[in-house]
């Protein structure tokens, strides 16, 4: 695993705004998003926006996020969102326009970092929050995962607390999720959303109400992918790719 903020685009002496990719439970900065059809680092959807997008910096955020204790540790839901907003400001990550592609816990870290941001009383931090622009939240599981449940059940204690933060309905999920959609600034950020409909290893990891943020305008786009392969568009004509592309092209003319 590449752990911290991996810098995915080479020539960003005058770019206009910053583009960061956050993965889930066992993903990994760079797998997460390779194409399934030809796993190659270069193959993925991180380099074809950059290339295909001028004046963006793309990044990929690394971090621990094991299901089972044996193959790593994690940090809880917050922890997580207060490391990864240092990470930000220690690579000066801020001061432009700033998006997130998230996929499954991904979204989750986003949004706790973006609360922790706000009420941390920093400054520098609270302009990380002010300069988010729009995320992509695929397969996140705003109210849990009946997956997280079934986890523990199996697992017992050899589960991690990342797998504790995906429950369904737990209560610390609906507390981020109401903060978030009642918020003056994030009730209306611009988002986009999509959802699986086909199960993993039989089993539907986040269901379309899960995956739904319960903010007026915004409906979960259902795709003919399972959890892992909906953020591995295999090719540049793929729906999600197109989608993304399209949505930071247009909030970034916004600005």
């Amino acid at each position: 695993m590449t752990v911290g903020l991996n810098k995915i685009s080479d020539d960003t002496s005058d770019y206009q705004g910053d583009v960061v990719f956050v993965h889930g439970l066992g993903g990994d900065a760079v797998t997460t998003w390779e194409s399934q059809h030809n796993k190659n680092s270069q193959n993925s959807w991180l380099y074809w926006l950059d290339q295909d997008i001028p004046g963006i910096c793309v990044w990929s955020l690394g971090y621990e996020a094991e299901a089972f204790s044996w193959k790593g540790s994690t940090m809880p839901l917050y922890d997580r969102a207060t490391n990864f907003l240092a990470t930000l400001d220690a690579d000066g990550i801020g001061s432009r326009p700033l998006f997130f592609v998230t996929h499954s816990l991904g979204g989750l870290v986003v949004k706790q970092m973006l609360r922790n941001a706000i009420e941390s009383g920093n400054s520098e931090w609270q302009t990380i929050a002010e300069k988010t622009q729009g995320i992509v939240f695929i397969s996140t599981p705003h109210s849990g995962s009946d997956l997280a449940s079934w986890l523990k059940y199996l697992g017992g204690i050899l589960t991690t607390v990342s797998v504790s933060d995906l429950e369904a309905h737990a209560s610390h999920l609906r507390s981020l999720n109401n903060w978030y959609r009642n918020h003056d600034q994030f009730g209306d950020l611009p988002l986009k959303v999509y959802c699986e409909k086909k199960q993993t290893k039989g089993i539907l990891v986040v269901n379309e109400t899960s995956a739904d943020p319960g903010i007026r305008g915004f409906i979960p786009i259902p795709m003919d992918d399972d959890h892992i392969s909906i953020c591995k568009p295999p090719s540049r004509d793929a729906l999600v790719y197109k989608g993304v592309k399209k949505f930071v092209e247009e909030q970034l003319l916004k600005k």
